[in-house]
């Protein structure tokens, strides 16, 4: 009895010491590893704070929202349809390049966001021009203690010293 227990023993015990190399290797990459054939990367920074001041362009994201903000990455193709998110922001998108432009893309997007002060949602089709930052949406709020701000901004960007 105890020699068919060793046969069997012997094959479990091979079986398992062989997968300790790949299980060591596995913890050699990095996240970067995993971009493959996507060169950009879609950045979504969220906040309960305001992106941009009363009546300017979307484009022009205060520096205190870069600051405060959440960042999510997600690698992206030039032409690319996907989903993100995270416990408070979920958002969809779609992305394609402008003819004729290697830094001008059509940005199709829907999105949730959930705060500690409700939520506020978004859809739409706008220009993105790759590296600048572009406010989605977002709400403000007045109450006794002033305006509560929460907002939603893009950007693509290179995964490489973005």
């Amino acid at each position: 009895m105890q020699r068919i227990a060793s046969q069997i023993t012997l094959p479990v015990n091979l079986i398992f010491l062989s997968l300790i190399p790949s299980i060591v290797l596995a913890d050699n990459s990095t996240p970067e590893d995993y971009l493959a054939n996507k060169p950009l990367v879609l950045e979504v920074r969220y906040c309960e704070c305001q992106a941009t001041k009363p009546d300017s362009l979307p484009s022009d994201i205060l520096p205190s929202f870069l600051e405060e903000s959440r960042l999510l990455r997600v690698s992206v193709s030039s032409k690319d349809k996907g989903f993100a998110s995270s416990s408070e922001l979920s958002i969809g998108y779609e992305l394609k390049p402008i003819m004729g432009s290697s830094d001008q893309f059509q940005f199709n997007y829907a999105g949730n966001y959930t705060t500690s002060n409700g939520r506020s949602a978004g859809n739409g089709e706008l220009l993105l021009v790759q590296g600048q930052w572009v406010n989605l949406f977002g709400s403000q709020h007045e109450n006794e203690t002033g305006s509560q701000h929460n907002n939603v901004a893009v950007r693509l960007a290179n995964p490489i010293g973005s």
